[in-house]
């Protein structure tokens, strides 16, 4: 696997003269919501990669290198040496189920020797456990699925994701991986606190939360947030939820809305009835710890760095680190010395196996794929 990485900015230009993989089969963009829709960005990427498909992803922060942008377009050429790929998209229009768009992805990807899936989806309406859960469903339980929900910089508004030239708020591309010379490790950790009483998810409709212990969770909310209760949903992320697995395993919920009318508060993922949940609160150190956590549990084999490294981190740790938010991107960069093409987005919600192998959807993590071609 080669790769190599230009940037657009408002005020810089995509520096063609440094392209040197016009082969390159694929092309991942990670770019601000205000900028993506405007094709023209694209165009000398088409000239340039003539053989690429060109994944879009709006975001609410590029990592590019060992560096976050706002309004940029961060994008990564690689080519596939010895590794064939495949790419699926369909539509989240209204009335789809989720977990039928997901079957259907998996569907058009799946062969025998599918060693990977790659998945990048609109982050505004999508129920990405219902999603996952689609993909996941007919897939050997050996094959991993991590990617990331599309970002608007906390607007919780619209979010965007295209192909070549189709961008659309309702688009779904899964990219497979086939055969034996990539090798595909993953990692994610959160490093948030549990803090106040254990409480049971009483009333919920799946994403849509209206009750903690009979008591609507809206104003419980807006308790713990005090002054900054009137900047919810986007204060919420100060306080995610962390739903307790009888396991002991855990997943972290955020909120992507809220509805005044019906009391109610939609999370990027299902919080099902008779969960036990806990709320959480930033530790600084821990939460840029837990990307270097999350760093090694991706590295494939030991002293070997990756090819190329995909971080999806949550907007929430962006939205709490604030002027710290670098840090844990040198935190996964420090990892492996350096010695790889990092690039990835801060997103609506991350996508992993969780720590019992089930493939998940997080949120508040920073989720890492690596990617290490064999020759």
């Amino acid at each position: 696997m080669k790769t190599e990485q230009l940037q657009w900015t408002v005020t810089k230009d995509w520096d063609l003269s440094k392209i040197q993989l016009k082969g390159a089969q694929l092309v991942l963009v990670f770019a601000g919501i205000d900028i993506i829709e405007n094709c023209k960005y694209y165009e000398n990427l088409h000239q340039a990669y003539p053989n690429a498909n060109i994944v879009l992803v709006s975001t609410s922060g590029e990592i590019h290198g060992n560096e976050m942008f706002e309004n940029s377009a961060s994008a990564t050429a690689i080519y596939f040496e010895n590794t064939p790929i495949r790419i699926s998209t369909k539509e989240n229009i209204a009335g789809r189920d989720a977990e039928q768009i997901g079957i259907e992805l998996a569907q058009e990807l799946l062969t025998e020797d599918l060693k990977h899936v790659l998945v990048f989806s609109e982050g505004g309406h999508m129920n990405g456990d219902h999603l996952i859960a689609g993909i996941s469903k007919n897939l050997p339980s050996h094959i991993a699925v991590t990617g990331g929900l599309a970002g608007d910089s906390a607007r919780f508004a619209k979010t965007q994701v295209g192909l070549n030239d189709i961008i659309s708020e309702n688009m779904v591309v899964a990219l497979g991986l086939y055969g034996d010379a990539i090798d595909v490790g993953y990692g994610s950790n959160d490093g948030w606190d549990l803090f106040g009483p254990l409480r049971l998810v009483t009333k919920s409709e799946e994403n849509v939360l209206f009750d903690l212990d009979d008591t609507n969770a809206l104003e419980l909310y807006k308790k713990y947030l005090g002054e900054r209760a009137n900047e919810l949903p986007g204060a919420a992320l100060l306080f995610p939820l962390c739903i307790l697995k009888p396991d002991g395993t855990k997943l972290v919920r955020t909120i992507l809305s809220i509805n005044e009318e019906n009391q109610s508060m939609v999370f990027a993922g299902n919080v099902p009835v008779g969960s036990k949940v806990q709320f959480m609160i930033a530790n600084f150190d821990r939460v840029i710890d837990s990307a270097s956590i999350a760093a090694s549990s991706s590295r494939l084999h030991e002293h070997e760095n990756p090819d190329l490294t995909l971080m999806v981190s949550c907007v929430g740790r962006k939205l709490v680190m604030q002027n710290r938010t670098e840090e844990e991107i040198e935190a996964v960069t420090d990892t492996y010395n350096q010695e790889s093409t990092f690039c990835g987005f801060y997103s609506n919600g991350e996508i992993c196996p969780s720590s019992d192998g089930i493939n998940s959807l997080h949120n508040q993590t920073m989720t890492i794929t690596t990617f290490k071609e064999r020759i």
